[in-house]
């Protein structure tokens, strides 16, 4: 599904069904892709790439899906093997904190992934998932809501939830992409196919609107290396067709 880029100019392609996997691909194609068995065998959507703690962070889009770690054995860029957790989301003074616990068999041979662990908490349909300063932005639209992950003390905290929201404007909760300030752009699948702007401070605003594509979804929000250029897809067009798939470029982006 959605997948995810690495540090090291590869593309993490994640198969969205129950015995997905993840591929890793040469967007240049001059070499092949191979597959990552040790990512896990579930239901992927999308996956970011921790280099400073050396690890990866992976969503799995059901509604009783599950949050991931892999921990490489080797370091990275190498995926071949190493450890998959999942996320176990335990209250301390107050404060949301995860402990990863270890998934026995990534491969899922004889069990769900997240069912051989029966601690694992439960993120109601894990989508997009981007990393910025130390922390891991990801949404599950089942419960429209956008969390950040602290990699350095672990600390889980909602930055998002249509329940609390002032200003509740963004559902359908999909891909995220954070812009070079760490301003948090979720783009929706449904809702009113905007792209909405979320900041640390709590505000919400909606950056962009496709007018006509309600049978669509905004798809693929990223950034040109020097973050003047911002681009988008709507991914059934106005026809709500594959076949009417648009890219669209935004120049020129100021979020200021």
């Amino acid at each position: 599904c959605a997948g995810g880029p690495t540090p090291w100019g590869t593309w993490l392609s994640c198969e969205e069904f129950t015995h997905g996997q993840v591929y890793e691909c040469d967007p240049m194609g001059l070499k092949p892709s191979q597959v990552r068995p040790a990512l896990g065998t579930f239901r992927h959507e999308a996956v970011a790439v921790d280099t400073e703690n050396q690890c990866l962070y992976l969503t799995e889009d059901l509604r009783d899906g599950a949050f991931y770690r892999f921990r490489p054995q080797r370091p990275l860029p190498d995926l071949s093997s190493g450890q998959l957790e999942i996320a176990s989301v335990v209250e301390r003074s107050g404060k949301s904190t995860i402990e990863w616990l270890p998934v026995p068999d990534a491969l899922a041979k004889n069990e769900a992934t997240r069912l051989q662990v029966p601690g694992y908490t439960i993120f109601q349909g894990g989508e997009g998932i981007a990393i910025y300063g130390g922390k891991a932005y990801f949404t599950t639209k089942h419960d429209n809501r956008v969390w950040i992950y602290n990699t350095t003390n672990q600390q889980l905290d909602v930055l998002y939830d249509i329940e609390t929201s002032a200003n509740p404007i963004l559902s359908g909760v999909d891909n995220v992409v954070i812009t070079a300030s760490g301003d948090v752009l979720i783009a929706e699948d449904g809702g009113d196919m905007q792209i909405v702007v979320l900041t640390e401070d709590g505000s919400v605003r909606p950056l962009l609107q496709i007018v006509g594509h309600e049978q669509s979804e905004i798809t693929g929000p990223a950034f040109d290396p020097s973050y003047q250029r911002l681009y988008f897809s709507s991914q059934r067009g106005s026809l709500g067709k594959s076949a009417g798939g648009i890219t669209y470029e935004v120049s020129r982006v100021d979020l200021a």
